[in-house]
């Protein structure tokens, strides 16, 4: 008999627990499952390697940090220009629209502990808005931490920063590409 990873264990009864966790309160919107949240910017740039087939280029990926203070990064940064649209992942309600530091930020809450964080952006949404998935919740801002233009796109579940990109599936087929040196 082969044992599972401890690893795989636990992230099966994290899905399993957050699938089968209560609904939010009457009228707060219905939440996603993790692989059906929709990428947050689909256009990038202006070469697509085929028609419809536009997908986020990540710039930085998710770099999980060893402890809570210690360096990593917390999110992925999505290659983009001001002023692209950013859309919501998933259905939720707006939780913060402000400044940190010197970035706007946009926080969407999509219920069962599950927040969304997006910057920097430029957002018209108050607090308490609802939205629904691939609605738009703004554009990108100028600022940020990239070198080139990008939006940072931060998942936490239960207020501990977690890989946005669990939460993407794309069910597109693959595409091979012809190698192009130099």
């Amino acid at each position: 008999m082969q044992l599972l990873p401890r690893s795989l264990i636990l992230l099966s009864l994290l899905v399993t627990s957050w699938m089968t966790t209560t609904q939010l309160a009457p009228g707060a919107p219905a939440t996603e499952a993790p692989g059906s949240w929709k990428w947050p910017l689909t256009v990038v740039g202006s070469a697509s390697p085929a028609p419809g087939y536009l997908t986020p280029v990540i710039l930085e990926p998710y770099d999980q940090p060893e402890f809570k203070w210690s360096p990593g990064h917390r999110g992925i940064d999505l290659k983009g220009n001001a002023p692209d649209v950013v859309t919501a992942p998933a259905a939720g309600r707006v939780s913060y629209r402000g400044t940190v530091v010197d970035r706007p930020v946009l926080s969407l809450d999509h219920g069962n502990g599950y927040v969304s964080s997006f910057e920097p952006i430029s957002s018209g949404l108050k607090v308490g808005d609802p939205v629904s998935q691939g609605q738009a919740v703004g554009t990108i801002a100028t600022g940020g931490h990239c070198t080139d233009a990008c939006l940072h796109w931060g998942v936490r579940l239960n207020g501990e920063y977690v890989d946005p990109m669990l939460f993407v599936v794309d069910t597109r087929p693959s595409i091979l590409l012809p190698w192009v040196s130099g």
